[in-house]
């Protein structure tokens, strides 16, 4: 929840006044959305070989202990250059934990399981739209010589760094260290998982792995699919505040008002990973379903007249079904992917393109198009269908590889695929 509130405070911040306040001018607003996702970006691949090298926990700890003081510098900026810096550090900083938490759900859970966590994992980003408003709305009525903006960087900030440091003392780097588990609950974690084939932690790169990730038709096409799940995002979170305070509500109302879009998230995502893990041969079909409701959603934000606010939100709510279907790649990306260095390297790809469609997605969004924005509309219809078609690629993929396996030919890869509409025999 800390990440999601995190990267999107700048967006709450806008709707007091950033932009007046720091004197940005033009595109410059867009840039600071995109400017994370460019140290996110930049240092997406290194660390996830830090991840395969170092302890995976403490690893993690140290850096949100780092990025919690990165945001709380955020408070301290007066123009473009200083936000400029600070949002590319906490890019910089945050690009562990997606990774990161991938590699602990594979080492603690069955595969059967992942796609479960890892849409409550994502919904609770959905959650903390909702604390996030809530807690904008209090801010807002401080009477204070700073600025609200300021101090919402300052109170998250805090409260980051503060669970860091709990995450550095409680959190183990894999079963084996647990110091909550006896030996045998110990063993048996490791003998839960062995299933899966994708491996316990392991600090050494193995080149055949990287190379065979590489050649992987699957990485490319879950790449395709991260850049254009994602620009749809990167808009969204960006500007989902000024879209409705140009629907013409005020500033405080603007701030509770976005709470219904991270409940739609929460409940997108846990149903839509919920009925995955009951039918394991569903998750790319759930990943199709889930577009509906975006795409209806953004089909009424083209059509409703600018007139009919209330109209415009409620589509605007039900867009952000789309989260779930990123939350299903990554469950299809850590489920079947073998190898700990293969994996490292499909997830940094997964996360390279979920970096560059949330870089790419806000300059859609013009700000002389407010507050309708029908270049970012089309951006997302565009989105939809690449969408579509790299998930039909993915699936063929699948089905032709199992009927391969079951002829005996396994020089694709030694992971069973259960993820198609086809369950593995």
């Amino acid at each position: 929840m800390l990440q999601s509130i995190d990267k999107s405070t700048l967006g709450y911040a806008a709707v007091f006044d950033l932009q007046k306040q720091t004197h940005l001018v033009g595109t410059q607003y867009s840039w600071l959305s995109s400017l994370f996702y460019v140290g996110y970006f930049a240092w997406e691949y290194p660390t996830n070989m830090l991840l395969q090298r170092l302890p995976v926990a403490r690893f993690m700890s140290l850096t949100v202990i780092i990025w919690g003081g990165v945001l709380m510098c955020h408070a301290a900026c007066h123009d473009f250059s200083g936000l400029a810096a600070v949002r590319t550090f906490l890019g910089v900083f945050e690009a562990s934990i997606n990774p990161g938490t991938m590699l602990i759900f594979s080492m603690w859970y069955k595969r059967s399981e992942q796609p479960l966590r890892m849409g409550i994992w994502i919904g609770l980003a959905g959650i903390a739209y909702v604390i996030a408003g809530i807690t904008s709305f209090g801010i807002g009525h401080i009477q204070s010589s700073l600025p609200s903006w300021r101090i919402m960087f300052l109170i998250w900030g805090t409260i980051t760094t503060a669970w860091g440091v709990v995450l550095l003392l409680f959190l183990p780097n894999n079963p084996l260290t647990a110091k909550f588990l006896s030996t045998d609950e110990k063993l048996g974690v490791v003998n839960r998982i062995k299933d899966n084939g994708t491996g316990m932690e392991n600090r050494h790169f193995k080149r055949a792995q990287f190379i065979e990730a590489l050649l992987d038709p699957k990485t490319w096409l879950l790449f395709i699919f991260a850049v254009t799940s994602n620009a749809p995002n990167g808009g969204l979170t960006t500007f989902q505040g000024l879209i409705i305070k140009g629907m013409g509500f005020s500033t405080l109302r603007t701030t509770l008002i976005q709470m219904p879009s991270g409940a739609v998230q929460f409940v997108a995502c846990v149903s839509a990973t919920s009925i995955a893990t009951k039918f394991p041969s569903m998750r790319l079909g759930m990943m199709l379903i889930c577009l509906v409701p975006f795409l209806a959603g953004i089909i009424g934000l083209w059509l409703i007249d600018s007139s009919k606010p209330y109209g415009r939100l409620a589509c605007l709510w039900i867009s952000f079904s789309y989260t779930a279907t990123w939350t299903l790649s990554m469950s299809v990306a850590t489920a079947n992917t073998a190898g700990h260095t293969k994996k490292i390297t499909t997830n940094a790809f997964l996360l390279m393109g979920y970096c560059l469609g949330n870089f790419i997605g806000p300059f859609f969004f013009l700000t002389s198009q407010a507050p309708t924005y029908n270049l970012g509309v089309g951006m997302m219809f565009f989105c939809v269908a690449v969408q579509v078609l790299s998930i039909v690629g993915v699936l063929l993929l699948f089905v032709w590889r199992n009927k391969k396996r079951r002829e005996g030919w396994r020089h694709m890869s030694t992971a069973p695929f259960t993820v198609g509409f086809f369950a593995e025999e």
